[in-house]
């Protein structure tokens, strides 16, 4: 064999054992494919039988939040029902003011609900929160504030505002100035202070107002004096509260919340709510309507003798 049949036999050899490796890679490729797409087929099947089990489930729990959402307006309308009957049976004739301390929270909603059932309010004070830094912003202070001492004469004659319905010079400063604002609805003694306080962690102004309110409410025998705030307070002032002798509320935005108030108002004590300081979530004994009688007559002839007091001090009024 000459050398030009060799390279012949090789070149042939070689094109054969070429010819075989692009086969196999084409025939392997191809069943590749085959594999991959039937793979793929597989997931698309387990994909869409998934959707079909999730779409079941998915109506299966839509028809249960409608089942739900109509159980809470079934509740709801029962609660209301029930809030109803216990104040046509439980209502009061005591007179009440709100001394609103927060600057967060607003209490519209519960002065709408208390006047809408029947609650006697002679007035709201709203403390802005301006009032503890007045001798920093007041620049007639001197002028206008020079004879009094800040916040102790002003917090004492808001609360003698509040109770007796004596509006001082310095109340009338305060209410012109807008740093307190007044709502006087009605005239004569507030038997009931509901102190509405409450307060995100950056305004806890307790113990610069609230605490001065309440010591000097205390003072005042036999004044039914209220500590309340909403559900949703940062600073639970319920508790600060409870340690000064008050009875609270400390979810006053919910139905149970006011159906306490509304039994505090007529006399009864206790620290309710859902947060640490309350001993339950509504009051276990309802006063009568006749027990309720009686203690208001008491508060309102101890809150006569109380009243020369302060008619005889020399608080400019008008």
């Amino acid at each position: 064999m000459n050398g030009i049949g060799v390279k012949y036999f090789i070149i042939t050899i070689a094109s054969i054992f070429l010819a075989l490796g692009i086969g196999i890679v084409i025939g392997f490729s191809l069943n590749s494919e085959k594999f991959v797409q039937k793979q793929f087929q597989q997931q698309l099947n387990i994909i869409d039988k998934n959707l079909v089990a999730l779409k079941k489930e998915n109506d299966r729990l839509s028809k249960e939040i409608d089942e739900y959402k109509n159980q809470i307006v079934q509740k709801d309308k029962i609660n209301n029902a029930l809030v109803s009957a216990y104040l046509k049976i439980g209502k009061t004739e005591s007179a009440v003011s709100l001394i609103i301390t927060s600057t967060d929270y607003s209490y519209n909603d519960l002065i709408d609900f208390l006047r809408k059932n029947g609650i006697k309010i002679n007035k709201v004070i709203k403390i802005k929160s301006s009032f503890l830094n007045i001798e920093k912003t007041e620049k007639e202070l001197s002028v206008d504030f020079s004879d009094y001492k800040f916040p102790d004469d002003a917090i004492k004659d808001i609360a003698i505002y509040s109770v007796f319905d004596i509006r001082s010079d310095l109340v009338k400063k305060l209410v012109e100035k807008r740093y307190i604002e007044e709502n006087r609805l009605l005239s004569g003694i507030s038997d009931t202070i509901i102190l509405a306080g409450g307060n995100t962690a950056q305004n806890n102004n307790f113990n610069k107002l609230d605490r001065k309110i309440v010591e000097f409410l205390n003072d005042i025998d036999s004044l039914n004096v209220i500590g309340l705030q909403q559900s949703y307070s940062e600073i639970n002032y319920c508790e600060y509260y409870k340690s000064m002798g008050l009875s609270t509320v400390d979810n006053v935005d919910e139905v149970s919340g006011r159906v306490s108030l509304i039994e505090l108002i007529r006399g009864n004590s206790g620290n309710y709510g859902t947060k640490k300081e309350a001993t339950s979530i509504l009051p276990t004994n309802f006063i009568n309507v006749e027990d309720a009688k009686k203690a208001l007559e008491k508060r309102r002839a101890s809150l006569l003798v109380e009243l020369e007091k302060y008619q005889n001090a020399t608080l400019p009024t008008q």
